[in-house]
């Protein structure tokens, strides 16, 4: 059906009075999450972000860190480093010059995070083991997420089962089955990757109870290196642009499984790798006060995973489709 220049005149207008509202929309839900800020006098910015600029069913699916239970068993038992022997901020990401966290990855409208932050710490994990920092060892996610069982795009998943998939099974390169922000099907792999594979020797819990000390945490980064951690995201977070985050309103848009590479004393704050890609946060960091740990809306650190150790065909060690050398 042709419109006369009369209804295309009035469809257009309608598409321009639909926009126009949902700006307005959106600018009154900054301002409050600003006005929120002030008023609990934390040090954090708002503004618009690539995540704010998403629906809010696709916001829903940027949070899919479900929760679970830990057995006692699972939980190791960390010597605590006391808290006046630890460093007064450290950064995996600067260690004497050194970084050993790859660069931000972005799950996108997939609620893939109880994938992305597990090979997160496996991407980490190797940089150390194999003593390559600077560089990208890029990691396929799809593989755990199309083949682990451990959930899917829509309802979210567990990262102790991705975690357990990358010990007994592993993942590839991201070229042997790259990401495809849907759950993906297990065959559509690389041939043979599984040969192999890139692993992650051992992992356990860190915590089984809440809340985590600040003290704990750090020992679990120090010693551990970059650890996965779980937080619930309330709607404020996706304002985030910069500085301490602390929640100050919104509304509770599930868990999520995120990277802790570091903490400042000196801001009170740990330094937080997430998957939301570079065009969210501080190129896609964010800083997380302590305060935030025993916090019985945000909850971040209920549930810690370290990592020990890691395995793989790097530096042309194993001549397969999936080796990989890591440069500077």
């Amino acid at each position: 059906m042709r419109l006369d220049s009369s209804s295309r005149l009035a469809v257009g207008g309608l598409v321009c009075l639909l926009v126009l509202a949902t700006t307005l929309a959106w600018g009154s839900e900054l301002d409050t999450v600003r006005q929120a800020i002030t008023a609990a006098g934390v040090s954090w910015t708002a503004g618009e972000t690539s995540v704010s600029r998403m629906s809010p069913e696709q916001q829903d699916r940027l949070c899919g860190g479900l929760a679970e239970t830990v057995p006692e068993e699972a939980v190791l038992r960390l010597d605590t480093v006391p808290a006046d022997a630890l460093p007064a901020s450290y950064s995996w990401r600067d260690v004497n010059g050194k970084n050993y966290v790859t660069p931000v990855r972005n799950q996108q409208t997939c609620a893939s995070c109880f994938v992305f932050a597990p090979v997160a710490a496996l991407e980490a994990r190797l940089l150390r083991t194999f003593e390559r920092p600077g560089s990208d060892i890029d990691l396929s996610e799809q593989i755990p997420l199309a083949c682990s069982g451990a959930g899917d795009c829509i309802a979210g998943g567990y990262a102790s089962t991705v975690s357990t998939y990358l010990k007994t099974t592993g993942t590839a390169k991201e070229t042997c089955y790259p990401y495809t922000n849907t759950d993906g099907t297990c065959g559509a792999a690389c041939a043979n990757w599984q040969n192999s594979p890139f692993t992650v020797t051992a992992w356990s819990y860190a915590n089984a109870t809440f809340p985590a000390t600040a003290t704990l945490l750090k020992t679990a980064v120090y010693t551990k290196g970059p650890v996965v951690a779980r937080m619930v995201v309330y709607s404020d977070l996706h304002t985030y642009t910069g500085g301490v985050y602390a929640k100050v309103s919104g509304e509770n848009k599930g868990g999520h499984f995120v990277l802790v590479v570091g903490w400042d004393d000196s801001t009170s704050a740990f330094l937080v790798k997430n998957s939301w890609g570079t065009d969210w946060g501080e190129s896609g960091y964010f800083w997380i006060a302590y305060s935030q740990l025993a916090s019985t809306e945000v909850r971040f650190g209920e549930w810690v995973y370290v990592y020990d150790g890691a395995a793989g065909p790097v530096a042309g060690s194993v001549p397969a489709a999936n080796s990989l050398l890591l440069g500077n």
